[in-house]
Formats: C-alpha cells, structure tokens, sequence
C-alpha cells in the first residue's frame, strides 16, 4: 500500500514495490486497468501523461547503507531529452504531445490514435536510415548501384577493359610457342587417324616456327628463355613422322642429332627407332649394334623394355641365321616364369632348335609355346578361333566380324588366330622329326595338344598326319 513520502521515512515496513503515490493518479490507474479497451482510454492516457509530467514524483527509499536522500532528488533537472525526428513528425502531424508519439506496434496495440478514433499506421522507416529502399533508384532509365552515402557521385566511371592493340616482344613468343604446341598435338592426331602426309606437313611446319623462335631470342639476346624441351618435342615428332611415311634416311638424321644432344638425358632409348629403321633395311649388324647400345640405357628394374629390346636382338641374329646367338636373346625371355615371351618369339625359338637339329629342345620349346599366357587369351575359345592350314593362311588376317564384336572383341579375336596359326605351324613342322618315327612324333605332339587344352588343333593335327602319310604313299 503506497503511502506519503513523509511518512514512509519513519516507517519500519518492509520495502514495497515502487508505485505511483498521488491518491488521483492511482484512482485513474485503476479506471484504466479495468476497461483498457473503452472509448476513452485515449482521454484517460492523455491525463495520466500530464499528470505524470506536471507533479513532484520525489521519493525516499530507506534501508539502504550509503546512499543519502540527494541521490533520488530529480527537482534539480529542468531539461527534456530532445526528441526523436519521429516524435516531431507525429506531434506535427496530429498535434500529441510528445510522450503520446508512441510506435504502434504490428498487433495494432500501443499506436497513436487519430481525431476519428482510428489508429494511425506506423511508417517502416528502420530501414530507410541505411538507404534502402522498396524499388532501386532508376537514373537515365538504368538501376543505379547502392550507394547510400552518395560517395561515387562526383568520381568518374571505371573505363571497360581494353585488349592491347600491341604485345610486347616476349608475349609475342609466348603466343608463337602454344601455336607451336598445337601444331605437334595436331601432327600426333592425325598420324593416329593415319592421315601420315598430312602429320608430317604440320610437324614441318611445327619446326619452322621454332626454329624462327629460337632465332628471335638470340636476336633479343633471350638466351635464358629458350625452350629446350620444346625443341626435344619437335624434333623427335618429326623423325617420328618421317619414319611413318618411310623416309628413312631423314628420320635417321634427326634421330642422330637427338641422341648425340647431351642436353636429353634419356635420348640413348631412342637409338631402339633407329635399330627398327636398319632392321627394316636389312642392315642386321647395324641394327643389333644400335639395339645393345639402346639396352645400356635402359635401367635394369625396366624389364618389359629389356626383354622387349633383346626380343629385337634375337630377331636379327634369326635373320642373319646365327641360330646360337639367336637361342641366347630368346632364352633370357623365359626368365620370371616367361612372362614376356610371346607365341611369335616362341615360334622363332622353335626354328631355331630345329634348325640345330636338336629334339630335346624341341620338344621343351613346344611345351613352353603352349604354357604362353597373354592378356586376353586366358579365355581362350577355340569356336571363335579360325584355324588356319600353313597353305590357306596367308591373306587371311583380316576378317568379318560379327554382328555386336566390339574394337576390344576383335582385337582379342585376332591375337586368337595368330596364336593358334604359330601352335599350328610348330606342330606339324617338328611332329615328324622330334621322335624316333613320325607316327611316335605325330602322336606326342596330338597327346600334348589335348593335354594343354587344345583338343580342337589336336583334331586337326591329326588330318595333317593323315596327309603326310598320304603323300609318301604309306596307306598302313
């Protein structure tokens, strides 16, 4: 219960709740808590508000240490806060007074109320202060950026980008050096398509341009710039498309000047292209010479290079009819369980043990040519394999597909046909002479292809017996 500001000093209640203590202010407090929503609540709001800024509201709390009477005096204080530019707006515009300019809120509660009863609606005005706005500002029919601060008024417009109508010496270069790049990715793509005259005409080109860079630079005194790997690459894309369209003697020449470049570390693998070159020309001893020197560049954990190189090297000595020399290079093949030994190599192997008459080895070297294994034969199926007799095989590597083989399917087709023409071709050239008579020699060879899998050749070996006895007049 409130009570005069005298007497609450010497009273030893406990403190209450601070309440209004003029008798007709409390008396319209209660008016206004019991119909809040009438007709006059504007009326009775409006003289609390007067009520409260008119009187003497000082008051006294007792109880607490330190704190002296002059603390909650506010008599002394003559001045408002100043008010707010809404409060302005809303007492120039209905004429409230001040406390009156309260902000509706968007229930509808608390706003100002006009002459007619109605409430006035609130501006949204808190975002207008940081410049924003319901519709972008529009100048000369174009939006205009955000800039509440107008700092970009006065400074003028940013001019577009503009490409150099001139390039500088070094970018010049530049760009001649990605031309140049294309035209050797150019040439490799159509040396794969097989237009090969074409390649060479764009590898040509490719090594004009960088011979007319490298003469630029030296002229600017460039010398730091100069692309060696650029010049490696065309250089050897052009001896590689000279030895495609059979210049030989040019692709030799440019090859010579790469190997010999101590500049490439790795160029001595390329004396293999030139070997390939003298082997095509039949200058064997050349050709063995540049295939050993190219193997004393080859590191000795590259064993698929190696084995690959001494198979060349076997295929020369084969040629030249040194058989023993030839039986070194393939043997060396069947090392790691003969991995990189392949049907043609097996087959060169096997001319040359019958070459030096040797049955034993003959023998060894069939079982080793039916025990090869390569990538896509493990399924080897001898209904797609097309058989081939040594007198009908030539001319007959390309075939037909079937309707629905794939490029993968075809080339697995093939390697079938190849490897069962050399089975084929070793079995009836030993199987006379790799035992005692031909008819113990034919029935080894026939046992160990039905052994191996192959029961399909075995069946055909056996009508070629049939025929060698035929021809020789031996019905029994």
């Amino acid at each position: 219960r409130a009570q005069p500001a005298r007497e609450r000093t010497l009273s030893k209640e406990p403190l209450l709740p601070r309440r209004i203590a003029h008798p007709r202010a409390r008396g319209l407090c209660r008016r206004f808590r019991g119909d809040a929503m009438g007709t006059w609540a504007t009326e009775t709001s409006q003289l609390l508000q007067k009520e409260l800024m008119g009187g003497d509201y000082s008051y006294h709390v007792d109880g607490i240490p330190g704190m002296s009477d002059s603390q909650y005096d506010f008599g002394h204080v003559q001045c408002q806060p100043p008010p707010s530019a809404y409060m302005q707006r809303t007492a120039q515009a209905g004429g409230i007074s001040r406390m009156s300019a309260i902000p509706q809120s968007r229930g509808g509660f608390g706003g100002t109320r006009t002459a007619a009863g109605g409430d006035a609606a609130r501006p949204m005005t808190s975002n207008r202060s940081a410049g924003y706005t319901s519709a972008p500002k529009k100048t000369a029919g174009k939006s205009a950026v955000f800039d509440p601060m107008g700092q970009g008024n006065n400074l003028p417009g940013a001019k577009p980008l503009e490409r150099k109508t001139e390039l500088s010496p070094e970018e010049k270069m530049r760009e001649i050096e990605k031309e140049i790049h294309r035209l050797v990715d150019q040439s490799a793509i159509m040396r794969e398509k097989g237009q090969l005259r074409d390649a060479l005409e764009k590898a040509k080109e490719a090594g004009k341009k960088e011979r007319h860079l490298c003469r630029q630079r030296e002229q600017m005194n460039l010398l730091d710039q100069l692309n060696v790997d650029l010049t490696y690459a065309v250089c050897l894309n052009l001896a590689i498309q000279h030895q495609a369209n059979d210049n030989d003697n040019e692709a030799l020449q440019i090859y010579t000047q790469i190997v010999k470049n101590k500049q490439y570390p790795f160029s001595g693998r390329f004396r293999v292209n030139m070997g390939n070159i003298y082997y095509k020309q039949e200058k064997w001893t050349v050709a063995i010479k540049m295939y050993r020197m190219a193997l004393d560049q080859i590191p000795n954990n590259v064993q698929a290079i190696r084995f690959k190189i001494m198979r060349n090297i076997g295929h020369a000595f084969f040629r030249m009819h040194q058989f023993m020399d030839a039986i070194d290079s393939y043997e060396n093949l069947l090392m790691n369980g003969a991995q990189h030994l392949d049907f043609m190599t097996g087959f060169n192997l096997m001319l040359c043990y019958y070459a030096l008459g040797d049955s034993d080895k003959m023998k060894s070297g069939f079982l080793k040519l039916l025990n090869i294994e390569q990538v896509g034969l493990e399924d080897f199926d001898e209904e797609d394999a097309e058989l081939e007799s040594p007198s009908n095989s030539a001319g007959k590597d390309n075939r037909n597909l079937t309707e629905g083989d794939d490029a993968l399917r075809e080339d697995v087709k093939r390697r079938q046909r190849e490897a069962a023409s050399f089975i084929i071709k070793a079995a009836n050239l030993i199987a006379p002479t790799v035992d005692k008579t031909p008819v113990s020699g034919y029935d080894w060879v026939i046992d160990s292809l039905n052994g191996h899998g192959f029961p399909r050749i075995g069946s055909e070996l056996e009508i070629a017996k049939s025929s060698y006895f035929l021809k020789r007049k031996e019905f029994d």
